[in-house]
C-alpha cells in the first residue's frame, strides 16, 4: 500500500480509511437518513427495514420469512424471480442491517450485482440455471479470501492487503450459482465468543441490540438473523458458528471435522498450527433444510478432490427414517439460566408425547473440558496476535481480555502432548456414555444462557465439548426469553462460584425476547443422519411433525 516513502499510518488512521471504504461501497440510495436511525435503547431493530422506505414490497418479501435458501433458490429456478431481483433486494437489506447492526466487513455489492447479471443472462439464452445455488445471495465470515478483497481477520495489520486469490469453498459455492454479496465481522483474535475488533467495530444483535451477537461467527449470525443473505457460511473451533445461531436465533451446523473443505481459508493464526482441536466450516440459515442443501452441495462437488482432509463416502451414504432414541444434557459445570431449562423441558415434554424415547445423558463435566480446550487453543502463548498487535500498534479490545485467554502461557511440545491425552481420555468418556445409555442423538443447551450482555459470554463449555470430541452438532431455534414465564430461579443453589457468577447474569427484563435455541447433536461422522433427525426434530418443537 502506498510507495516506501509514504509515512506509516496509525492504527486510527487506518480504521478511518476503511470505514471510508466501506461506506463507499454502499450506493448513496441506500444509506439511511440521519434522524431515522432508531435510538441507543432500541431493541429489536429488525422492523427498521419494513419502514425505512430503502425496500419495496416486492424486495421486502423476497428477503422475509416467506423464503429460506432452499424455496428461493426454487423460485429462481422457476423463473418466479431473476437473479437480479434477489440480488438487489438482499444488496439493499444488508445495507440498511449493516448501518444499524454493523455486521459487514468487506462489502461486494457490485460484483454482486455484476455476477445478477450475468447469471440471468444464461438462464434466458439457455432456459437452465447454473447450479442449484442459481442467483443465492450469500454472506461469508471474513476468514475466507476473496480476490480483490482485504482479509484482515480483525487484525489492523492486514488492513489493504488485498487478496490475489479466492478460497476453494467459496469458489466451489459460487460455481454452483451463489453470490456473494459480503463478508462478515469477527472478533479480534478469533477466540471470542463475540464480534468486536479495531478494524471494524462491534456487531450489533439485531434481536435484542443490549445484548451480545456472539461468535467468532457474529458478524454473520447478525447477518442472519437481519435475513441479509438467504445463507451464510461461518467457521467453528469451540462453538464459533452454534453460538451467534443461539444468539440471533437462526439455525447453524457445525460438521464432523472432514466433511467441509478448510483449505485455503484465510488464518487467523499460525499456519500448520495443530492444537489437537480442529476448527470446521459449516453454515448458518433459516431452516435445517438450508443447512442440508448447503451441504450437499458442497459434497456433491467431491472436495476430497482438492482437499486431503475431507473424507469421501461418509456424506453418500444413506441414512434412515426413523424416531431417534434422544439423549438429553440438562445441565454440567454450569447450570443454564431459566430460559434455557424451560426451552429444553418443553422439547423434551414435545418429544415424549410425539413417541419419542428420551434418556437423561451423563457427559464428562463439561467445565473439565473447558480447561483442556482453552489451553490447547493457547499453546502459542497467543504469540501470533501478540505480533499482529505489535506490528499496527492497536490496541486489545475488552472482550478479549475477557474471555481469559490471552494471559495463559504457552506450552512446550512434551505439555501440548500431556494436554491432548487428557483430550483422548474426555473423548473415550463421552463415546462410552453414548454407548451406556444408547442414544441416537443428544439433545443440549447452546450456552448456559442465552445472549447475555457485550462480552460477558465467556464461557464455551456447552459446545467446545463438541470440537473436543468431535462431534457434528446443529443448533436449533425452539423460543424466546420471557420475563413471565422465566423469573429468577429463588431457589438456585450454585455448585460452586462459577455457577453463582453464571446465574447472577440472568435479568428477566434485560432478556426479554432473547431467542432461545437448543443444541442437537450426533455422533462421530454422522453428519448426514444427524441433518434428517435434526430436521424431524425441529418439527417436532414447532408442532408441525
Amino acid at each position: 500500500m502506498g510507495s516506501i516513502n509514504e509515512p506509516v499510518k496509525s492504527w486510527e488512521e487506518l480504521q478511518a480509511a476503511k470505514k471510508a471504504e466501506q461506506d463507499s461501497r454502499i450506493p448513496e440510495e441506500w444509506k439511511l437518513k440521519k434522524d431515522f436511525f432508531p435510538p441507543e435503547d432500541t431493541a429489536d431493530l429488525r422492523p427498521f427495514v419494513t419502514s425505512c422506505g430503502i425496500l419495496s414490497p416486492a424486495e421486502l418479501a423476497i428477503t422475509g420469512e416467506e423464503y429460506d435458501a432452499t424455496s428461493l433458490a426454487a423460485a429462481i429456478a422457476e423463473g418466479k424471480f431473476t437473479a437480479l431481483e434477489v440480488v438487489t433486494a438482499f444488496c439493499k437489506r444488508a445495507a440498511v442491517g449493516h448501518q444499524l447492526c454493523n455486521m459487514l466487513t468487506e462489502i461486494m455489492f457490485a460484483d454482486a450485482l455484476k455476477r445478477a447479471k450475468e447469471l440471468d443472462d444464461i438462464y434466458k439464452n439457455t432456459g437452465k440455471v447454473v447450479g442449484p445455488l442459481h442467483g443465492v445471495p450469500m454472506t461469508w465470515k471474513e476468514c475466507f479470501h476473496f480476490k480483490g478483497y482485504d482479509s484482515t481477520n480483525g487484525y489492523m495489520s492486514r488492513v489493504f492487503k488485498p487478496a490475489d486469490h479466492t478460497s476453494p469453498l467459496p469458489e466451489l459455492l459460487q460455481a454452483a450459482g451463489a453470490i456473494i454479496i459480503s463478508k462478515t465481522n469477527v472478533p479480534q483474535t478469533m477466540l471470542v465468543a463475540e464480534a468486536d475488533n479495531n478494524v471494524f467495530g462491534r456487531t450489533k444483535n439485531p434481536v435484542n441490540s443490549r445484548l451480545t451477537c456472539g461468535g467468532s461467527s457474529g458478524g454473520e449470525g447478525s447477518s442472519q438473523a437481519f435475513r441479509c443473505s438467504a445463507l451464510g457460511v461461518g467457521t467453528d473451533v469451540g462453538g464459533s458458528v452454534r453460538i451467534p445461531a443461539a444468539c440471533n436465533g437462526v439455525y447453524g451446523y457445525k460438521p464432523t471435522f472432514g466433511v467441509i473443505p478448510m483449505i485455503g481459508y484465510s488464518y487467523s493464526g499460525w499456519t500448520g498450527s495443530n492444537t489437537g482441536i480442529p476448527a470446521v466450516t459449516g453454515p448458518l440459515g433459516h431452516s435445517v433444510r438450508d443447512l442440508d442443501l448447503f451441504t450437499r452441495v458442497v459434497r456433491d462437488a467431491k472436495p476430497w478432490l482438492f482437499d486431503p482432509a475431507v473424507i469421501p463416502n461418509i456424506m453418500e451414504l444413506p441414512v434412515a427414517s426413523r424416531k431417534p432414541v434422544v439423549g438429553v444434557i440438562y445441565e454440567s459445570g454450569l447450570t443454564p439460566h431459566p430460559p434455557v431449562r424451560r426451552a429444553l423441558r418443553e422439547a423434551v415434554s414435545k418429544l415424549e408425547a410425539a413417541g419419542f424415547v428420551v434418556k437423561e445423558f451423563t457427559p464428562p463435566d463439561l467445565i473439565g473440558i473447558r480447561d483442556i480446550s482453552e489451553q490447547l487453543f493457547t499453546l502459542d502463548g497467543l504469540s501470533y496476535p501478540r505480533q499482529e498487535f505489535a506490528t499496527s500498534g492497536e490496541p486489545v479490545v475488552p472482550s478479549v481480555m475477557k474471555i481469559g485467554f490471552w494471559d495463559i502461557p504457552a506450552k512446550t511440545q512434551e505439555q501440548a502432548w500431556q494436554w491432548n491425552t487428557k483430550k483422548l481420555h474426555i473423548q473415550k468418556q463421552m463415546l462410552d456414555e453414548w454407548q451406556r445409555v444408547g442414544c441416537d442423538v443428544l439433545l443440549a443447551p447452546a450456552g448456559p444462557h442465552t445472549a447475555v450482555l457485550p462480552g460477558d459470554w465467556t464461557s464455551d463449555i456447552y459446545t467446545v465439548a463438541w470440537n473436543v470430541c468431535d462431534y457434528p452438532a446443529i443448533i436449533v431455534p425452539v423460543s424466546q426469553a420471557d420475563p413471565a414465564l422465566d423469573p429468577v430461579d429463588a431457589a438456585f443453589k450454585p455448585k460452586h462460584e462459577a455457577d453463582k457468577k453464571n446465574q447472577d447474569m440472568y435479568d428477566p427484563e434485560l432478556f426479554k425476547g432473547a431467542p432461545v435455541a437448543l443444541q442437537v447433536v450426533g455422533p462421530r461422522l454422522g453428519d448426514k443422519q444427524l441433518l434428517k433427525d435434526a430436521e424431524l426434530l425441529d418439527s417436532v418443537f414447532k408442532g408441525i411433525a
